[in-house]
């Protein structure tokens, strides 16, 4: 039985009851967005976590593993690349993003493939790395063209609470790649770990080859359907454009102090990160298993409690005021931490209270997920739709930033400052950046330059 629906165009188009569309099917776009999420976690969850561990059981050196996991890395250090192609080329008959999701997601399974025909992996590193490096290739184009896909269909009240189960989406990826395949390693190698990952991965693209953007798109380029979005929404029509309309885009107060708090939001994270990781496994005494055990194993489940909680509560209340909090709560956490110093007998407990530094850890693994999770719908409803694909990137990118430079400047003060003047003053870092979101209007690109939605 076919049915009538309206197109993009005002004009009846015809529409299968099977005919899944993401635009007006909230569940259903909520479902595919989530498990695309699931998509990009797998693999990373699968080389950090299984493979790494296998090469160490095989006796491969640290440089050895670490090579191969900086692989899997160093593509989405460019990832920003990716939005200015979105943006500029595609097949609008088959939806603005849903062509570029189906190339990575095929990309991706391939690359698996490609892999677990390499026997024995451990003596075949090389080829192994550049795998998994071709590999995230197509990972991080997944990503940017699944947070564009977001950007476009995603109605601002639904936004928050979307982005906490996309991001949470990408923990139990992390879990089903790490804690679940590590499992299935086997004692004459990695083929079912493989093989369980082929079909995972090949499975989760059935739902960009079944599922349209928009009712009356193409579902394959042979198929029939044509595109839905008016002429000056689907692609821009030069790269001198497309540049032009990014440059508008951050001509704005509002986009350009967005990307200001994400310049910033994460220098005390980043700052304090290694410092933790020595403070706890060579001063403290623990163990590596005891802190992966905290910090990857209960911190995984609670960072997909905190993306999803941050969600919600970023659409109750507002992202600016979710990510204020998170920030204020951290930066309480940072200094706290830093004046219970057993050499400051400041507070009645100190850094041998083994409760007590668990629940730093999980506090700061919750408010990051929280915060991110934030964040991420903020910039969406900051970003211009026109060119969402490469401002929403951009924005992430900074955000990737914001981390780095804490990493440099870690190394920098760890031999100048005490530690706990170093918790100290990232606590107070990370307050300075709540003076910045009052001057935010989240939706001056949209309102300012047109172009409301896509959707």
């Amino acid at each position: 039985m076919d049915l009538k629906c309206i197109g993009y165009h005002g004009h009846i188009v015809e529409e299968s009851p099977y005919n899944l569309n993401l635009t007006d099917r909230p569940l259903l776009r909520i479902i595919t967005l989530c498990i695309l999420y699931v998509a990009q976690g797998i693999p990373y969850g699968f080389v950090t976590v299984t493979f790494a561990s296998y090469l160490a059981e095989q006796g491969e050196t640290v440089a050895a593993i670490a090579s191969v996991t900086a692989l899997s890395t160093l593509p989405w250090t460019f990832k920003f690349v990716w939005g200015p192609f979105m943006d500029r080329f595609g097949i609008p008959s088959m939806g603005r993003r849903r062509p570029w999701i189906i190339a990575a997601q095929l990309g991706m399974t391939l690359t698996i493939l490609a892999m677990a025909f390499v026997d024995n992996p451990a003596e075949h590193l090389i080829l192994i790395g550049w795998l998994v490096f071709v590999h995230n290739i197509f990972n991080s184009l997944q990503d940017v063209s699944v947070d564009a896909l977001a950007v476009d269909l995603l109605r601002e009240s639904e936004r928050g609470r979307v982005n906490g189960f996309m991001y949470g989406s990408k923990y139990i990826g992390m879990f089903l790649g790490g804690a679940f395949l590590s499992r299935m390693v086997a004692d004459d190698g990695l083929g079912i770990a493989f093989t369980i990952q082929i079909i995972m991965l090949g499975g989760i693209m059935l739902f960009p080859l079944v599922i349209r953007e928009r009712a009356g798109e193409k579902l394959l380029p042979w198929t029939r359907g044509k595109a839905q979005l008016p002429k000056d929404q689907q692609l821009a029509s030069s790269v001198i454009q497309l540049f032009g309309f990014l440059k508008k885009a951050f001509s704005l107060r509002s986009t350009l102090l967005a990307g200001a708090i994400g310049l910033t939001i994460f220098i005390a994270g980043g700052i304090l990160s290694p410092i933790t990781n020595v403070l706890f496994i060579q001063d403290l005494g623990w163990t590596r298993i005891e802190f992966t055990d905290i910090n990857g194993g209960y911190g995984v489940f609670l960072g997909l409690a905190g993306a999803i909680a941050g969600g919600f509560l970023a659409d109750r209340f507002g992202p600016k005021r979710i990510v204020s909090i998170g920030c204020v709560i951290l930066a309480l956490s940072y200094a706290t931490f830093g004046l219970s110093s057993p050499d400051s007998g400041i507070l009645w407990f100190d850094w041998t209270n083994r409760p007590a530094v668990v629940t730093y850890i999980l506090i700061d693994t919750w408010m990051g997920s929280m915060i991110s999770a934030s964040l991420f719908a903020m910039y969406m409803t900051v970003s211009w739709p026109r060119v969402a694909a490469t401002q929403f990137t951009a924005y992430m990118a900074i955000l990737n930033m914001s981390t780095v430079i804490g990493l440099k400047t870690s190394g920098v003060i760890s031999d100048s400052f005490s530690l706990p003047a170093i918790f100290v003053g990232a606590g107070i870092l990370q307050l300075v950046v709540i003076g910045i979101f009052p001057f935010i209007d989240v939706h001056e690109a949209r309102t300012t330059l047109g172009h409301k939605s896509t959707n």
